[in-house]
Order: C-alpha cells, then sequence, then structure tokens
C-alpha cells in the first residue's frame, strides 16, 4: 500500500486524548488534550502532521513530514518535536500495512551508551485515528512513550 492510497485516510483536523508515559516516575502517565492536522505538502507528494499536546500545563507540539519510495514500498518520514526532539529532525523509514497502519522505526544516540530505537505508528479506521511512539532498549524491549486517540472532527 501506498502513502497515495492513504492519505484520505488521515488528512483532516482531529482533537482527542494524548498519554504520555514516563515509566522511569511515579506517576508515569500524564493525559491531556491533542489536536492534530494532517495536509498534503509540497505539490502533494508529501504528508505533513502536525500535533499539539501538553505536559503539566505547558503546551508542545510535533510535525511529522511522510514522504514515500515507490521503488522500495518504503515510507520515510522527518520527526521533530517539542517534548522527545533534541535539534536535530530524527528520520524514520517503514511500511504501510494492508490495514493502512504506518509503521516507522529509527535509532537515536544516547550519549556513553548503545543506541535507542524510536517507533512511530499512525493506524488510521474510518473516524479514529490512533498515533503511539514507542522507546526501545538497545537490547529490543518496546516501551510505550506515546499513545494519543484521536476522532475526526472535519475532513
Amino acid at each position: 500500500m501506498t502513502l497515495n492510497e492513504i492519505k484520505n485516510d488521515l488528512i483532516g483536523v482531529w482533537a482527542g486524548e494524548n498519554l504520555l508515559r514516563l515509566s522511569w516516575q511515579t506517576p508515569s502517565d500524564f493525559h491531556s488534550r491533542g489536536e492534530l492536522t494532517a495536509a498534503t505538502a509540497i505539490k502533494d507528494k508529501f504528508l505533513s502532521v502536525n500535533y499539539q499536546w501538553s505536559h503539566e500545563d505547558t503546551p508542545h507540539e510535533g510535525l511529522l513530514i511522510f514522504g514515500f519510495d515507490a521503488n522500495t514500498d518504503t515510507v520515510n518520514a522527518a520527526w521533530i518535536d517539542s517534548w522527545h526532539s533534541n535539534t536535530k529532525p530524527l528520520v524514520l523509514a517503514g511500511t504501510i500495512s494492508d490495514d493502512k497502519t504506518i509503521d516507522l522505526r529509527s535509532i537515536y544516540e544516547v550519549p556513553n551508551h548503545p543506541d535507542w530505537g524510536w517507533r512511530i505508528v499512525l493506524a488510521p479506521a474510518g473516524d479514529d485515528l490512533r498515533m503511539m511512539m514507542y522507546n526501545i532498549t538497545p537490547e529490543g524491549v518496546e516501551d510505550l512513550a506515546v499513545q494519543a486517540d484521536y476522532k475526526r472532527v472535519l475532513q
């Protein structure tokens, strides 16, 4: 499946609940309202996903830019986020499944430690959209970091 085939399942304005999980803290789960807007960009060749959420009354935002390489059936993305990112975009690559789920992975550097992984999943289902993000230990263990559940408010 290609990004072009699923873009209409993502384009629009979405609102819902955001969970930020900080597994090393007690309490670990922080909930907030969130919004997401998905639109085509650069002559419809790319898809931009902008989202907003908050943590302890501090607003945060993120941006994903998606592209699709038809030669390799690979979806690629650049991601920045005011909470998770440093000063450079994280580049991710992955697939789009038959159920229209985008599954992306990357690695990031941790000073004086082995690299860690990061996974972003967007799963549209009609007027519902779930975005999940996972931190992945050097040993390959995934830990949920973000789960945002949205309902479409505008197409």
